[in-house]
């Protein structure tokens, strides 16, 4: 949980030696050591054990409940087969198959080792196909919408390039998704507000996306996909997410504000103009799917940060089930761990050089070498701290959102994100400590492990929403099942930071010289 670690010279009012640590949960402790050694002792005896070179020698692979837990079928929550069924795959509609072609992880190493794609798709097919996607991550089915058959589908980018390549096989695919379902009516009816247009969703801002032509990559020549629109979501980089939560942390924390909340540096620090940004492309989603009857692809750049955001939060609008205490931890198993999220390198569990910073014996101070300074360096020259990005962190602050929006909607608890958001970082149970299953697989998690779900089932009343009325998805005055996110009722977690609401979410008053309606913040 250990973020950072600063040393700094003996306090002038105490003359003791102070060691600040600052955790990933947001917690900030200050050590006050009577003498210089013990503080180099334990500054040193933290660091030792805090920084680790493998990923076994996290606490997961040691770690066991002092009171065993009651469940013990955690692994096992979420299956491939079962869950595809459960949406209609093969029971509903038999347009669709589960492939084993990447039974062995070697057809896509980072991909699950069960893919539903069209039954009219040969391995074949796919094959050819996998060349075109950045890490052969090729279109494959998310989810299948329990009112219409129309669906989700997730890949990387296509590898366009200079030249604007492009592949007849994944065009085949990519057909063959968008042909996968009719419209349902009912004989002598018409179907109101649906359109035969199918949507494309590149998550990245478009000057991104045409970036990446320079690499290889870029985006769809939508003139060699037919029937379809393409809308870009602009859901900035891993890298300005990252800066914009650690300027959040240190308004939430008030650094530079006596330890009150810097209410203007926490707008200017643009995490909430994210969430919207995310909510957004998630609305948009929504609509096309159950409004439109439309099918919807989704992708970024690799496919496992941006994409998942918005797959997941458009597949909670979408599906009852998945706001349920079970459907909810299918989820997370299923587009986040299993369609390989890289967990090891966002949470920074490997971040061997994590920002440990001497000021005692240096000649500096805390006012002018900070940690900032120091974490500025690590970020440049640290393959680890660059990686880092609180991607997951977002995904649990949209749902925070949609359960302020729609409090009766959720069978689990705000208690419940906050713990998940603690665990991301613990490394106590074993299913966010690697990027993909085929690691997982490898280092035999599930054997050596304790699984997070095991944890919430047993402490599920802790865990349970008081104001849950599983009826309201039946109330087509309520949206008859399916959640509409408002994109701009979006407000500041404050329990995240152990803030009082009104702390963060009050309104700012100004003076009377900026009580006018051009101030950037009025």
């Amino acid at each position: 949980m250990i973020h950072t670690v600063e040393r700094r010279p003996p306090s002038l009012q105490t003359g003791r030696y102070p060691l600040h640590i600052r955790c990933r949960d947001f917690v900030i402790v200050t050590l006050a050591m009577l003498k210089d050694g013990e503080a180099q002792y334990v500054y040193d005896y933290i660091q030792k054990y805090t920084c680790v070179d493998s990923t076994e020698k996290l606490l997961a692979f040691r770690f066991r409940p002092i009171t065993p837990y009651t469940s013990t079928s955690g692994w096992s929550v979420y299956d491939t087969a079962r869950e595809y069924s459960r949406m209609g795959v093969g029971e509903k509609t038999g347009n669709w198959r589960i492939s084993t072609l990447n039974r062995d992880y070697k057809y896509s190493p980072t991909y699950p080792r069960f893919l539903v794609v069209p039954t009219k798709i040969t391995d074949a097919t796919l094959n050819y196909a996998a060349k075109y996607r950045s890490k052969a991550r090729i279109p494959v089915l998310s989810y299948l919408h329990w009112s219409n058959m129309a669906t989700i589908t997730r890949s990387s980018q296509p590898m366009v390039g200079f030249k604007q390549a492009r592949s007849i096989q994944d065009e085949k695919l990519i057909e063959a998704i968008f042909a996968s379902n009719v419209p349902v009516v009912p004989s002598g009816q018409t179907l109101y507000g649906s359109t035969a247009v199918n949507m494309i969703v590149d998550a990245r801002p478009m000057a991104n996306a045409m970036g990446n032509v320079a690499r290889g990559a870029g985006t769809e020549n939508m003139e060699n996909y037919r029937n379809c629109k393409k809308i870009y979501v602009a859901i900035e980089n891993i890298h300005v997410m990252r800066d914009s939560l650690t300027k959040m942390v240190d308004a939430m924390q008030g650094i530079d504000n006596g330890g009150q909340v810097n209410r203007v540096a926490l707008q200017r620090s643009n995490w909430l103009k994210h969430i919207s940004t995310v909510l957004d492309g998630a609305l948009s989603i929504v609509k096309s799917v159950h409004v439109y009857n439309s099918h919807v692809l989704v992708h970024c750049s690799d496919g496992w940060d941006r994409t998942a955001q918005l797959v997941a939060i458009s597949e909670i609008c979408l599906d009852p089930f998945y706001r349920t205490f079970e459907g909810f931890q299918v989820l997370v198993e299923k587009e986040w761990v299993s369609f390989g999220h890289k967990f090891a390198d966002r949470s920074g569990h490997l971040s061997n050089e994590k920002c440990f910073v001497n000021l005692a014996h240096t000649g500096g101070n805390a006012a002018t070498n900070t940690i900032k300074d120091m974490q500025n360096k690590f970020y440049k020259s640290n393959y680890y701290q660059r990686e880092t990005s609180p991607v997951f962190h977002q995904f649990l602050d949209c749902l925070y959102q949609l359960m302020q929006q729609f409090p009766t909607r959720f069978e689990f608890n705000e208690a419940m994100l906050i713990e998940l958001h603690y665990h991301l970082y613990s490394c106590q149970f074993g299913n966010f400590l690697f990027n993909c299953e085929a690691q997982r697989s490898a280092h035999l998690v599930q054997q050596k492990t304790q699984c997070i779900w095991d944890y919430f089932n047993t402490e599920k009343d802790r865990f349970l929403n008081d104001l849950f009325d599983p009826m309201k998805d039946h109330d087509l005055v309520d949206g008859g099942g399916v959640l509409f996110p408002d994109t701009h009722n979006t407000k500041y977690w404050s329990a995240l930071f152990r803030r009082k609401e009104d702390e963060v979410n009050t309104p700012i008053v100004y003076g009377i010289q900026d009580q006018n309606d051009d101030h950037p913040l009025a």
